[in-house]
Formats: structure tokens, sequence, C-alpha cells
């Protein structure tokens, strides 16, 4: 198996794990009874829940239906997961201290995530799709930061 296969298995074992223990943290945070720690539990968990379907690409009725709804397509992506993790993150830090725990890890999976696109964008390919709105930017527009310098260096 090459590196770049066993390092999106390991984002992916790491993202499915950490969805698993943000929805225990949500429904541990639950149990307090209050109105609103009863709504936003359930709904940190139901997020979690449906990225954790995202994160193993499982069970299959579920990715499918998930892939066909306009909001669900954009989850596959990593602008769609970001933004997410990021809203469970911030409800995550109003749960108590293993709510706390949780909202930093999940911010560190993110950023990681983003840095292995960084450094290993075949596997970052392979971890998340491309959103309809990359495609076209990424085919219409040429725009780099190098080209700009290149062309002010050309001019001169």
């Amino acid at each position: 198996m090459s590196s770049k296969h066993r390092l999106t298995r390991s984002f992916r074992t790491l993202s499915a794990l950490l969805y698993i223990l943000n929805i225990v943290v949500s429904v541990r945070f639950t149990r307090t009874l209050g109105y609103l720690d009863v709504l936003v539990g359930s709904l940190v968990s139901v997020a979690c829940l449906i990225m954790l379907f995202v994160a193993i690409e499982a069970p299959t009725p579920v990715v499918t239906r998930l892939e066909r709804s306009r909001i669900g397509e954009n989850l596959f992506t990593f602008r769609g997961r970001y933004i997410m993790d990021l809203l469970v993150s911030l409800f995550l830090f109003a749960m108590g201290v293993y709510g706390v725990i949780m909202g930093i890890c999940t911010l560190v999976l993110i950023f990681g995530i983003r840095f292995l696109g960084v450094k290993q964008p075949d596997a970052f390919n392979e971890i998340f799709r491309q959103s309809d709105f990359d495609a076209n930017n990424s085919a219409t527009d040429s725009y780099t930061l190098e080209d700009t310098y290149d062309t002010e260096a050309n001019s001169r």
C-alpha cells in the first residue's frame, strides 16, 4: 500500500473517531436537560453523524442521498467540511471541559488536513471532491501569484 493511501486512510479513520467522540460529548451534554442544552446537543450530534457518514462514505443509501441533495454535495468538498467542522467546534466549546477539548481536536484535525493538502495534493484530492465553484474557477481563471510576478518582471 502506498504512503498516500495510508495517509488518507489515517485521516479518514481519525476523522471518524473524532466524530464519534463529538457525538458522545454532545449526547452527554444533553443530559443536563435544559431546553437549549438538549437542542444544541441534538443538533451537534446530528451534524457529527452526517459528517461521520461523509468521512467514511457509508452507508451507501445515506451517502447517495447526500450526494444528490444540494447541501449534501458540498459536504464532500473541503470547503463544506471545513464550515461544518468549524460550526461543530464552536458549539462544542460551549459544552464544558470535554467539549472544549473536542472542539480543539476538531479544529486541529481540519487544519491538519489542510496542511496535508499543501504537502500532499494527491492525497488531499483523494479525501475530498472538488466543488463546482472551484472547478469553474480553476478552468476559467488562470490567474496565479507566480504569473503576476513573471508578467511584471517580463514587462520591465
